[in-house]
Formats: C-alpha cells, sequence, structure tokens
C-alpha cells in the first residue's frame, strides 16, 4: 500500500481480538480515520486500542474524527482504559484549509485529530 511494503495493513473488528492482532509484530503507529462514528462503538474501539498499546507501550493511536454531536465524548472512556488523549490542532500541519486532498469536507464539516496513548 503506497508503496510502503513493510508497513502492515490489516483489518480490525473492534472490540475483538483476532489471531492476525494477536500475532501482529511490534508497531509505533495505529491509524485510524473516523472511527468514532457511533458512540455505542467507542468502548469496542478502545478496548482493541488499548489492547495494542499494552503490547507496544510507546506505540500511539492516530485518529481524526468528524464532530457529530457535542453530547458525545469519549473521555470516561479513555480514563477508564488508562488511556490519555492529546488534541492535534489541523493547522499545525497545515490541514485546516478549506479544500484538502480534492475533498470539500473539512468546509463543510467540524474535523479534529488526536494521539492517544497510555496514560
Amino acid at each position: 500500500m503506497n508503496h510502503l511494503p513493510h508497513v502492515p495493513v490489516i483489518g480490525i473488528t473492534w472490540g475483538r481480538i483476532s489471531p492476525e492482532l494477536l500475532s501482529l509484530a511490534p508497531i509505533d503507529i495505529i491509524l485510524g480515520s473516523d472511527v468514532f462514528f457511533d458512540p455505542k462503538d467507542f468502548e469496542d474501539i478502545l478496548t482493541t486500542v488499548c489492547f495494542l498499546l499494552e503490547k507496544n507501550p510507546h506505540a500511539q493511536f492516530w485518529t481524526t474524527y468528524q464532530v457529530r454531536s457535542a453530547d458525545w465524548s469519549i473521555e470516561a472512556l479513555l480514563y477508564k482504559w488508562k488511556l490519555k488523549s492529546t488534541h492535534i490542532p489541523l493547522h499545525s500541519f497545515s490541514a485546516d484549509k478549506e479544500h484538502l486532498a480534492s475533498s470539500s469536507l473539512p468546509s463543510r464539516h467540524t474535523i479534529e485529530m488526536m494521539i492517544i496513548s497510555l496514560a
């Protein structure tokens, strides 16, 4: 993928620890795009992320998400799973443009980025 032959890409079912996850070589970064879509899945997502981070204590989970409701939060779940998040301002890497990568999505929605790691 993207001419990076040594970067493992595997599908994940949130909340399930598959044989592929169990046998995954050490990792540094987990990428997730818009995974916080439905609040009923938030705990399964963080359970899986916590498993991977405990296996790889120096790894980080980098994720972007669209703000869909001011009432949705993962703060209590981060605390429960002993995780912490760091907000990454989009302007810090020039991703706060009206059009980004030929998409007008950023101008129509509030997009946020955070990095989750072990607390």
